[in-house]
């Protein structure tokens, strides 16, 4: 009996060794940190990054399933229909025709509601057309409309043959709210364009394999983010995109000292303690790029500088990528100076991309 306690005390003896070597009473967190600082990854890599706006960063976006809605029609985008009859009034449309179709329309993006503008090129149902997402950028709520921002370039281009589908992000129109997160309301725009790039491929009249983009300003930086991600061969159009990298691309254009600010400047530093914020920064993913770039940027600019154009070029090159700085000399934000000149340019990069013309 004595032998027996003897070997069953040597055999507990023996589990408890491989109970601690193997760590079962660690956490599977504590694992990996434990892993990691051994790889010389850092404990800092682990604890960070897990907690709910880790579905928006770059790496996580890359491996999501993007998912195709029905665009449905909500009818007439009757505030851009009093808008253009305005400009004609005034002039500034001598000579355009308006022989297209132009509809509110939605999509769905994680369950919820995104409306837009979807403008349809004359005799659209007897042949697949290219299309174009739209992307503005910064809108006030106050006085927004369906198609804001992006109309008057989307007429231009369904004019020359291209379906346009501008989406009003959560928030704005017709959509959903958009989070109560300031942050999360900025990380979920590109997952919006996403789904809308899938939803706009299922469409009868649409060649999937030549859909393009264009956008503008803050609408820039969501663009090429689509472009990392993807990875796809979405040949793209920026104007006076916001690229100064995140988070300095929201902390540079407040004001610090009103309480607006005060409360943008505390959430960031919240968010970098939990997550890392090179993971949401698109300067750390130009390599994922595999589209051709056009960018046209204003010397008058306020808002958006040429350096940072000539940097973003500079370092995409370096990585053999196809891309063109078109530098406007006195245009300002919306390239009001050489409009026309610059949508004319935009049209035959598109055409080219899409072999419509040689």
């Amino acid at each position: 009996m004595k032998k027996k306690f003897i070997i069953i005390f040597f055999v507990l003896i023996a589990l408890g060794f491989w109970a601690w070597a193997d760590g079962w009473w660690v956490s599977k967190e504590d694992k990996k940190m434990i892993s990691a600082a051994s790889a010389g990854v850092g404990v800092t890599a682990v604890e960070k990054n897990v907690g709910y706006l880790a579905q928006y960063n770059f790496e996580n976006l890359k491996t999501r399933i993007n998912k195709a809605s029905e665009i449905k029609t909500i009818g007439q985008v009757l505030t851009v229909m009093e808008a253009r009859k305005e400009l004609v009034k005034r002039g500034d449309l001598e000579g355009k025709t308006f022989d297209f179709e132009s509809r509110a329309i939605s999509f769905e993006s994680n369950g919820k509601k995104i409306s837009g503008m979807m403008n349809l090129p004359v005799e659209y149902e007897n042949k697949k057309s290219s299309a174009i997402i739209m992307i503005r950028g910064f809108a006030d709520s106050e006085g927004y409309f369906i198609g804001s921002g992006s109309w008057k370039v989307a007429d231009e281009l369904t004019r020359n043959g291209f379906v346009t589908v501008s989406l009003d992000f959560l928030g704005f129109g017709l959509s959903d709210g958009e989070s109560k997160d300031i942050l999360e309301a900025r990380f979920e725009k590109p997952m919006g364009v996403l789904d809308l790039i899938e939803s706009v491929k299922k469409l009868d009249f649409v060649d999937p394999n030549k859909i393009g983009i264009w956008a503008h300003s803050n609408g820039g930086q969501i663009a090429i983010s689509v472009l990392e991600v993807t990875g796809g061969n979405y040949p793209t159009v920026l104007w006076a995109p916001m690229t100064n990298p995140f988070p300095n691309s929201v902390l540079d254009t407040m004001d610090e000292n009103s309480e607006s600010g005060k409360i943008v400047k505390t959430r960031i530093d919240e968010f970098e303690k939990e997550y890392d914020s090179k993971l949401y920064s698109i300067d750390n993913f130009y390599n994922w790029v595999g589209a051709p770039i056009l960018i046209h940027q204003g010397t008058a600019d306020v808002w958006c500088k040429v350096e940072w154009q000539s940097e973003l070029q500079n370092r995409l090159k370096e990585l053999g990528k196809e891309v063109i700085l078109d530098v406007r000399e006195e245009n300002d934000h919306n390239l009001k100076q050489d409009w026309d000149k610059v949508v004319k340019q935009d049209v035959r990069f598109f055409k080219e991309k899409f072999d419509i013309i040689k």
